[in-house]
């Protein structure tokens, strides 16, 4: 009886450890933000309590959240079926991610941050916040170029000449296809 789908030679040509997370996050992450979004006090549960420039910097916002959302989503299917174009799409949602945080940035220095937050305190936890983007970034770029499982589940290094960041960068060898 011909087997459709054989079990593969190695461990790692399957979706398994942090690369399986990831893939996890990248899907509980966008409905977490979804469900935020018409949250009591949620863009489309607030917006008419916004005027001028202030609803204008606030509509960009949601956008940027709408595109990482579908980024993030992206990147998940993109993973489940191989494809190497997601390295580049996880570094747009780094890239949405900050736009999103600066805007959000911009939005409480012209109208203030939350009454019981004080001025240097929701300063503080805004550049924090802004400072963490780009070590994810790069530190999650430098395990999609560092992993073996990541080379080997993919079968090949080309997501690395496609991400932004990797385009120079050795592939790690994949794991023994011997069992190994």
């Amino acid at each position: 009886m011909p087997k459709d789908n054989p079990a593969p030679a190695h461990p790692y040509q399957k979706l398994g450890g942090f690369l399986k997370c990831m893939v996890a996050i990248a899907i509980i992450i966008p409905l977490f933000n979804v469900v935020l979004l018409f949250s009591d006090t949620g863009f489309f549960r607030s917006w008419r309590g916004y005027e001028g420039a202030e609803f204008w910097l606030q509509l960009v916002r949601q956008l940027c959240m709408f595109y990482i959302i579908a980024m993030q989503l992206t990147f998940a299917v993109m993973v489940l079926r191989r494809d190497p174009r997601f390295l580049r799409t996880w570094q747009l949602v780094y890239i949405g991610t900050a736009l999103s945080a600066a805007m959000s940035m911009v939005l409480r220095l012209m109208y203030g941050y939350p009454e019981n937050t004080s001025f240097a305190y929701g300063l503080a936890m805004d550049i924090f916040y802004i400072t963490q983007i780009p070590a994810g970034l790069g530190l999650f770029t430098l395990y999609y170029a560092k992993s073996v499982r990541v080379r080997t589940y993919m079968g090949t290094d080309e997501y690395l000449r496609l991400g932004f960041f990797t385009k120079k960068a050795r592939a790690p060898e994949p794991a023994g296809l011997d069992g190994a």
